[in-house]
């Protein structure tokens, strides 16, 4: 009886390694006809009745574990064709988008350059101005250098003008003294 035990698992060993690639291979016709033959030989190895239905049990338990492998393989099959649906869709929308974003890609390019270039315009102005800014302080330095000069120059022109009318009085008096009669004698000088 051992043996007879031995001589089935053996068989069913072979069974799982034969399924087991077929399984992998994902043929429903090599599948079916490797579960038939696996079945045989299982059942060839069995000498009495009681086996014979364990022997069947375990077969109709392979078939329907078959079948729920290959409408597995099926479910997955058409997941599969779904997902390569998808991921052409996918890739056709991703070119679409490719395609409108080139030219937005230019433009934003174009637009970066000129931005470079109004941002270095910006610059070289802010520049000048600083200059300017510079050069309008030093003119408003000198300007006020100049107010005191001329304040000076007004002053002094003041006092001259003073100087002068003082002078122009002096040389009057001295004129209107020289046109004086002559009948009027110098007093005579003080002797010693």
């Amino acid at each position: 009886m051992n043996n007879h035990f031995q001589e089935r698992e053996r068989n069913i060993d072979m069974t799982r390694r034969i399924l087991t690639p077929c399984r992998a291979a994902g043929s429903p016709q090599l599948v079916r006809f490797l579960t038939v033959l696996a079945c045989s030989l299982v059942l060839m190895g069995c000498k009495d009745e009681q086996e014979k239905k364990k022997a069947l049990a375990e077969a109709a338990e392979a078939r329907t574990s078959l079948a729920k492998v290959m409408a597995d393989l099926t479910r997955a099959k058409s997941e599969i064709a779904d997902l390569k649906e998808e991921l052409e869709a996918a890739k056709e929308t991703h070119n679409e988008l490719q395609e409108q974003a080139e030219p937005l890609v230019g433009e934003r390019d174009f637009a970066m350059a000129a931005a470079e270039k109004a941002q270095e315009k910006i610059n070289n102005l802010t520049a000048q101005l600083n200059e300017q800014a510079q050069s309008v302080a030093t003119l408003q330095k000198d300007i006020k250098e100049l107010e005191m000069v001329i304040e000076n120059q007004e002053r002094t022109i003041a006092e001259q003008q003073v100087t002068i009318e003082e002078l122009q009085k002096i040389i009057e008096q001295q004129g209107a003294a020289e046109e004086q009669p002559e009948d009027v004698e110098p007093p005579e000088p003080e002797q010693p």
